[in-house]
């Protein structure tokens, strides 16, 4: 399910089963690295609406929540307040990011942040670019399944 008015019509007839936030992190800025930050962006993208597609009616993936290149204390309030917010809906809360800096957060609910090296996908093959992205998907599942097998 995703942040529309039909999904989420149908997510409040059924939240019981929805026990999942993803949420994707995107740093956004107008450097000299504005396009490495669209590819990692774009990539997060992708990856996160590939899972909400495969795991519909458990998942419920939120609008990225975005910050500005540079702000990483900004970066980490928002998604402190993003997860308050959802926490009480949510059993389980996955930000996924292609930003780095959120490897080096350890005390900031370290196993809900999972990084994806971005892959830069411009010029790649479709299918080459469709298994990467099947392949980086399905080890995110396996992160999902473990989360929800512990609990």
């Amino acid at each position: 399910m995703k942040w529309t008015s039909e999904d989420t019509s149908m997510y409040l007839q059924s939240k019981e089963y929805v026990d999942t936030a993803i949420i994707p992190l995107v740093q956004i800025g107008f450097g000299n690295n504005v396009k490495s930050l669209a590819e990692e962006g774009e990539y997060t993208a992708l990856i996160t609406e590939d899972l909400e597609r495969q795991l519909k009616g458990r998942v419920f993936l939120f609008p990225a929540c975005t910050y500005i290149s540079g702000q990483m204390t900004d970066g980490e309030k928002t998604i402190q307040q993003w997860y308050h917010e959802v926490k009480d809906n949510f059993k389980h809360i996955f930000f996924i990011t292609s930003d780095d800096l959120w490897r080096n957060v350890e005390e900031l609910h370290k196993d809900m942040v999972i990084y994806l090296p971005a892959i830069p996908l411009e010029h790649m093959d479709e299918s080459l670019k469709r298994k990467m992205i099947e392949d980086q998907v399905s080890q995110i599942l396996n992160i999902f399944l473990q989360s929800w097998k512990a609990s």
